[in-house]
C-alpha cells in the first residue's frame, strides 16, 4: 500500500524521554506543539542531576543544580514562566572553605592560596583551561583543531596533567564536581572545556556577582517538578 504519513509515526518516535529537565523541557514543548509524549523514568525519582532533599537539619538542600547565572537565558525563561522563586545568593558575609576538617573563610570566586607554589599552579589551572576554551567553536566543538585529542581525555587525565600541587588537583577535582557533578573521569575534556566556555570562564562560571552563581532557586529542583 501507499506510505504512511510521518504523523503516524510521531507518537512512537517520542515515547522515550528522560525525566530529567532536558526530557522534561523537550517534553513540554512537544506536548504545546500538539503531540502526544510518554515519559519513561528508570529511577524512583525524577529531576536526574536535580536533586533536592529534606530533613529536619538543614530543611531543604539541592544536591545536583541548584544555581543559576545571566548567562543561562533558557533556564531563567523556563523558571521565569513557571514561577519559581529565587534568591540573591548571599555575598556579604564570608565564604567557608572546608579541607582537611579545617575551615578557612574567604571571599571572592576561589578560596586564596597561601602556598606560592600552589598559587601558581592554580593560575596556570586557571589560565591554561580558558585559553584551551578560546580554540573551541561554540556551535562546533567537534571542529576545535585539537577536538579528537581532547575527547580523548578526561578531566582526570587533564589535572593529572596539569597540575602538579596536591591543593590544585583536589581544587580542581572540585570545580569539575561543583560545575557538573561528575567525577574528573567521568568527564571528556573538551565538552567540559566547552561547558565552561559557554558559562563565561572560569572565573565568571564560580563567582557569584554577575557569574554562574549569582541565583539560587529555593528547592529548585522541587519546584519545577
Amino acid at each position: 500500500g501507499s506510505p504512511k504519513p510521518w504523523g503516524a509515526y510521531v507518537e512512537v518516535f517520542f515515547n522515550c524521554f528522560s525525566f530529567y529537565l532536558l526530557g522534561l523541557s523537550a517534553a513540554k514543548l512537544l506536548t504545546e506543539s500538539g503531540l502526544n509524549v510518554v515519559l519513561l523514568e528508570a529511577n524512583d525519582r525524577v529531576g536526574g542531576r536535580t536533586f533536592t532533599v529534606r530533613n529536619k537539619q538543614v530543611k531543604y538542600v539541592d544536591l545536583g543544580g541548584a544555581y543559576v547565572g545571566p548567562t543561562q537565558n533558557r533556564l531563567l525563561r523556563l523558571s521565569k514562566e513557571l514561577g519559581i522563586e529565587t534568591y540573591k545568593v548571599n555575598e556579604v558575609e564570608h565564604l567557608i572553605h572546608h579541607v582537611k576538617g579545617k575551615s578557612y573563610p574567604f571571599k571572592g570566586p576561589f578560596p586564596p592560596m597561601w602556598n606560592p607554589l600552589a598559587y601558581l599552579d592554580y593560575n596556570n589551572l586557571w589560565r591554561t583551561m580558558d585559553e584551551m576554551g578560546k580554540e573551541i567553536p561554540n556551535e562546533a566543538p567537534w571542529k576545535a583543531p585539537h577536538a579528537e585529542e581532547w575527547d580523548k581525555m578526561t578531566m582526570q587525565d587533564f589535572i593529572d596533567k596539569i597540575c602538579w600541587t596536591n591543593a590544585a588537583k583536589s581544587f580542581a577535582t572540585l570545580f569539575v564536581n561543583v560545575d557538573v557533578t561528575s567525577e574528573p573521569h567521568e568527564v571528556s575534556a573538551l565538552w567540559f572545556l566547552w561547558y565552561v566556555k559557554q558559562c563565561g570562564g572560569t572565573t565568571r562560571i564560580f563567582s557569584t556577582t554577575n557569574g554562574g552563581q549569582v541565583l539560587s532557586a529555593i528547592t529548585f529542583c522541587k519546584q519545577i517538578l
